[in-house]
């Protein structure tokens, strides 16, 4: 009787320590562009970005897979290695740097003639059918003058797994900066 107490009491130990392994966490970071480091030239204006703005669901470590319509579930093996919302803002600034030449792109303290930018993000996040969504809007201030559009986009994904979510996600955001450049003109000079 003590002998299968003794190997009841094993069994049930053995049990609860392959529960309770630790299930390893990844991490993940945007795909970043490098800055051109090009000979200093007056810049002709000045832009001023933002704090890029998540939304609610987005502001957290976890990576987001959309699992229906109205589902959304939160990832704790597969999280951001850092704010989501702060590598955002440093791809903006580094892609709109060199897609904008003529503008001094910077996150320090807005002048009263700076242009300002302001992203923010609704969408940003994969599904199960492998198609990683991006949609928001943006504003452009400028003096007295407000630009503002909204854009949303998918892609689908060239392979599974959170590794290619992340890599599409980021080329879909390099791709709506480089949309975004492409409205941003020089204000006219009175």
């Amino acid at each position: 009787m003590m002998v299968w107490r003794t190997l009841g009491i094993s069994g049930l130990l053995a049990l609860c320590a392959a529960c309770s392994s630790v299930v390893p966490v990844s991490y993940y970071q945007l795909d970043q562009p490098q800055v051109a480091v090009v000979a200093p030239v007056a810049a002709k204006a000045d832009l001023y970005i933002e704090p890029v703005q998540v939304a609610t669901y987005l502001n957290s470590n976890s990576l987001i897979l959309q699992t229906s319509a109205v589902q959304l579930h939160k990832s704790n093996q597969h999280q951001w290695a850092e704010a989501l919302d702060l590598q955002l803002q440093r791809s903006l600034v580094n892609t709109l740097s060199n897609e904008l030449p003529d503008w001094r792109v910077q996150t320090l303290q807005a002048t009263p003639k700076s242009c300002r930018l302001l992203v923010q993000l609704d969408k940003f996040h994969g599904d199960q059918q492998g198609t990683v969504q991006l949609a928001g809007r943006y504003h452009l201030l400028c003096g007295e003058k407000v630009q503002s559009a909204g854009f949303a986009s998918s892609q689908p994904q060239p392979d599974e797994g959170y590794p290619a979510m992340v890599s599409t996600l980021s080329r879909l955001w390099q791709q709506q900066i480089r949309q975004i450049a492409q409205t941003i003109q020089v204000p006219a000079q009175p």
